[in-house]
């Protein structure tokens, strides 16, 4: 995750310290995973509501779709825009992460669930689409890209989305091409083209949240 990001789930922590005194507030993870729930069963068509703004899309938790998916204790089909390489988990807030660790202590969890219900708001990462044929290990000689949806919530309920594409770079993706010429994809080469990709949305997610 980037660092204004982690700074501003870290305000959003020190705002609930100071609303509930010396007390860390907690909550039942299982009302973090209704929230989810609801999020999930209510993603927005890209005309649905309006284009979202950098400050919008700045204002509230992240998370991928995956996750909001597990959150909401959802069956995640095996597909690639629901993989953990198109869903890294840099995308996700502090709180998401603790709250999906299966190792973290009950005490840790029931804080980050509260956290993340009572947060204004929320914007959820959707991959809409992956076609990087070589990523997936399809011989096809091409500049791939992945089509994106970041949706903003509040209350469970959309708001605005923003809608873009993320493209591997183009010397990698070259470099990719020319190392492709046997039979089969080189697992090296489709994970160098995975690792590009997370490099590439995390980059394009901070010029869209830095925009006015």
């Amino acid at each position: 995750m980037s660092a204004p990001s982690s700074r501003r789930s870290a305000l959003v922590v020190v705002a609930l310290l100071a609303a509930c005194g010396d007390k860390v507030p907690e909550a039942d993870p299982a009302k973090a995973t209704a929230l989810a729930k609801a999020m999930a069963e209510n993603p927005p068509a890209p005309a649905g509501v309006p284009t979202c703004t950098g400050p919008e899309l700045r204002d509230g938790v992240r998370l991928s779709w995956r996750s909001l998916l597990l959150l909401a204790k959802d069956t995640l089909r095996d597909v690639p825009e629901r993989a953990e390489w198109t869903n890294p988990a840099a995308l996700d807030a502090p709180a998401v992460r603790t709250i999906l660790d299966a190792a973290a202590a009950e005490t840790a969890r029931r804080r980050a669930a509260a956290v993340f219900v009572r947060a204004p708001a929320f914007v959820v990462y959707r991959i809409d689409m992956v076609d990087i044929p070589i990523a997936l290990n399809v011989k096809e000689l091409k500049r791939g890209f992945v089509s994106v949806r970041a949706i903003r919530y509040a209350k469970g309920a959309p708001t605005c989305i923003r809608v873009f594409n993320v493209q591997n770079d183009k010397a990698k993706s070259e470099w990719a091409m020319d190392h492709s010429n046997k039979a089969t994809i080189d697992p090296a080469v489709a994970q160098a083209l995975r690792d590009d990709y997370q490099v590439q949305l995390l980059a394009t997610i901070a010029q869209l949240t830095a925009a006015p």
